[in-house]
């Protein structure tokens, strides 16, 4: 399926370093089977959704306080958030649209969902029919999307993962895994991120504390950060921008490659952050009086720090608002390393 060959193409984009022309190439090519795919689903949807059917099931699952659930979907949104109880309640929405009342009612047969029980683990699944049975003769493309509402246990551990369809996971403090190709990702109060992906689509991760690391990527979209507690956060996108807002974090890296960079907050004592972008801006906003030792670089863009450096040193007997610079705030606890090929450096007070 076509589904299919874009899962791989994206696992394949979002595992590879996102700051060489490789990646960026590959970035093109993604985005072209996306927005291919998408405009299909638009056109079928024009075509064929002149009538509409739904058809809507809850579902209770036995998973206990910390079990395991895994949601997996090709068209349609997932939303999950926090249940009391050692049960998860599933809530099933699958709507058809089609020509006539007739075709959405028998399309709805056609789509169904594979819920598999283990003990403290459960499996939940998206099943289209193969493409030779959904193509016979007098058979039209099938235009099903499935919606999943969960309510879980907070220690529960989900994965979730829509083909396209957006992600929005609250108040769960389990593993967490959430990836979509087409759509956005929200995490709001999380407890332990393993990973939270889109290939075309802008990801969030807002009030969460966690100690361990925080892994965040876009291929096509903006990556927001807001009120982070990590050990370690690396986040990064190809075509669009990367904010971090109030991030405790002992080590970043923050990277973009046709996007800003914008940090704002408060740096560890003994961190070390690292922001990158190729063209774009980067702007930092530092909060508190922590002291720092940066080092900053851009080829074609200004360098400038509103706050008083000493030991400042600058390549080629350039100004220190241009190409490079060195300079130590304060006790010098704290690394920064900053890097932009046609950007601009900004360090101010928050």
């Amino acid at each position: 399926m076509q589904q299919t060959v874009i899962a791989l193409l994206t696992l394949t984009a979002l595992a590879a370093p996102a700051s060489s022309a490789t990646a960026q190439t590959l970035s093109d090519q993604i985005r072209t089977v996306v927005r291919e795919r998408v405009d299909t689903l638009r056109t079928a949807r024009y075509q064929q959704g002149r009538e509409e059917q739904t058809d809507r099931q809850t579902k209770t699952i036995k998973i206990g306080a910390n079990g395991e659930l895994t949601l997996g979907n090709i068209a349609g949104d997932i939303v999950v958030s926090r249940a009391n109880g050692g049960e998860a309640t599933i809530e099933i929405v699958k709507t058809s649209r089609a020509r006539s009342l007739d075709e959405a009612r028998a399309m709805l047969g056609l789509v169904t969902v594979s819920i598999t029980e283990r003990p403290g683990r459960a499996d939940v699944k998206t099943v289209y029919p193969r493409d030779d049975e959904s193509r016979r003769p007098g058979r039209r493309n099938v235009n099903v999307s499935v919606a999943y509402t969960v309510s879980a246990p907070a220690g529960t551990r989900i994965a979730a993962g829509s083909v396209s369809g957006s992600i929005r996971v609250s108040d769960i403090k389990g593993d967490l895994s959430a990836n979509t190709i087409s759509g956005s990702v929200r995490i709001s109060n999380a407890g332990r991120i393993a990973s939270a992906k889109s290939v075309s689509g802008n990801v969030e991760i807002l009030d969460t504390e966690t100690d361990g690391a925080v892994e965040v990527q876009s291929i096509s979209g903006n990556v927001i950060l807001r009120k982070l507690t990590a050990r370690r956060v690396d986040v990064g996108s190809i075509s669009g921008s990367v904010s971090l807002d109030d991030v405790r974090c002992d080590r970043v890296e923050a990277h973009s490659v046709s996007g800003g960079v914008e940090f704002s907050g408060g740096l560890a004592k003994g961190g070390r952050y690292e922001l990158n972008s190729h063209s774009g801006d980067v702007r930092i906003a530092l909060a508190g009086g922590s002291g720092f030792e940066v080092e900053a670089h851009s080829f074609s863009g200004s360098i400038r720090s509103d706050l008083a450096l000493t030991d400042q040193g600058n390549r080629g007997e350039r100004p220190a608002r241009h190409r490079a610079l060195r300079g130590v705030f304060g006790d010098g606890s704290a690394v920064l390393e900053i890097t932009t090929f046609s950007g601009s450096v900004v360090i101010t007070k928050r």
